[in-house]
């Protein structure tokens, strides 16, 4: 069951964390980050304490050698602490009054997420890790996980709030405020919002921009669209994906619809459309469907994917028209699927 559907819960959790925020507990949450033969901080933990592996780092996987020896670091780890070997790991550490309290509540927290929205909120954490390594150019193919228990779902979600409410306070080494007014702070956010997107990624026009894909879906299915572009992310260059939260601001103008056809009908070289119920009704989808039934009617079929989540009819599409069955397949392997797309469309 996504956010949208879990309005109760927030409510109930909102009631609870309010009042435990209203305590002051003397609780606060620390970031470990561990590299091989190192720490970031040698102290005394205050009493009493919980820590938790948040994502881990492992390093560029080269050649056969490097995949036995990642295998077999693999087999022989205690995972709850992470994978042997890993270049950079990172812990949430909660330390002193309130912390057993908090560890409770923080896991039913992180049950809000359902599997799409916590497999989005963990491609976040792993894209952005990624993403960071790939500028550094280093031979190989670099490894990164988030580890998807509650408490560590619920910890990543406050630091991915932080970082849209306070960019760069999401990487100091003690998170301000105390865990329970930012998991207040975070779940009002969610009640509001019922989404965990970050927006506003690009700072390139669009006028300057040729997109490898853009997503043509209606807002009732943006979890499982969402999941969908992030697993692409790391696989794609910066400022490839047209993904609408991307470029919120400059899609708030006038004559947008002029600008969307232009978009999907001449900036890009693959589009998707996540077809269902909900996309035949919608104005903006209609908009977009024009330009698609457009490259259909020029015959520019290799252009076009649909990916349907229901058997809902659509004006245009045949019965015998392909399709992925997004009720079969999750969205990394969907990711998977347009990237074997966009590179047998342009192999090159």
């Amino acid at each position: 069951m996504p956010l949208a559907e879990k309005t109760d819960e927030l409510k109930r959790l909102i009631q609870a964390f309010e009042a435990e925020a209203r305590q002051f507990h003397a609780l606060t949450l620390s970031l470990l980050y561990v590299k091989q033969g190192s720490v970031s901080f040698d102290r005394v933990l205050a009493k009493p304490n919980h820590a938790i592996m948040l994502w881990q780092y492992y390093g560029a996987i080269q050649g056969d050698r490097g995949v036995a020896s990642f295998a077999k670091n693999l087999q022989t780890s205690d995972l709850k602490w992470g994978i042997r070997g890993a270049e950079l790991t990172c812990f949430g550490v909660l330390e002193g009054e309130g912390c057993e309290l908090f560890v409770r509540m923080a896991q039913r927290a992180g049950t809000l997420f359902d599997q799409v929205e916590a497999t989005s909120l963990k491609s976040r954490v792993v894209g952005e890790i990624l993403d960071a390594e790939s500028k550094r150019r280093a031979p190989g193919k670099p490894a990164a996980a988030s580890n998807d228990n509650p408490l560590a779902l619920w910890l990543n979600y406050l630091l991915f709030h932080l970082s849209l409410t306070n960019p760069g306070r999401e990487k100091a080494q003690r998170i301000d405020p105390d865990p329970f007014t930012l998991s207040l702070l975070a779940l009002e956010r969610l009640y509001m919002d019922r989404s965990i997107e970050k927006v506003d990624r690009s700072a390139q026009p669009l006028s300057a921009l040729r997109f490898k894909v853009a997503m043509s879906f209606p807002g009732e299915r943006r979890p499982y669209v969402s999941a969908t572009v992030d697993a692409l992310r790391s696989q794609l260059p910066p400022d490839s994906i047209f993904y609408d939260y991307d470029f919120q601001a400059q899609l708030a103008r006038p004559n947008l619809d002029v600008v969307l056809q232009d978009v999907y009908r001449n900036k890009s070289d693959l589009i998707v459309i996540f077809l269902c119920d909900e996309y035949a009704q919608k104005q903006w989808c209609g908009l977009e469907w024009r330009a698609v039934r457009d490259l259909i009617k020029s015959k520019s079929d290799d252009q076009i994917m649909f990916v349907r989540f229901d058997d809902a009819p659509v004006d245009g599409v045949l019965s015998i028209d392909g399709y992925i069955d997004a009720r079969a397949h999750a969205p990394d392997k969907l990711a998977e699927f347009i990237l074997q797309r966009i590179q047998t469309s342009n192999p090159q």
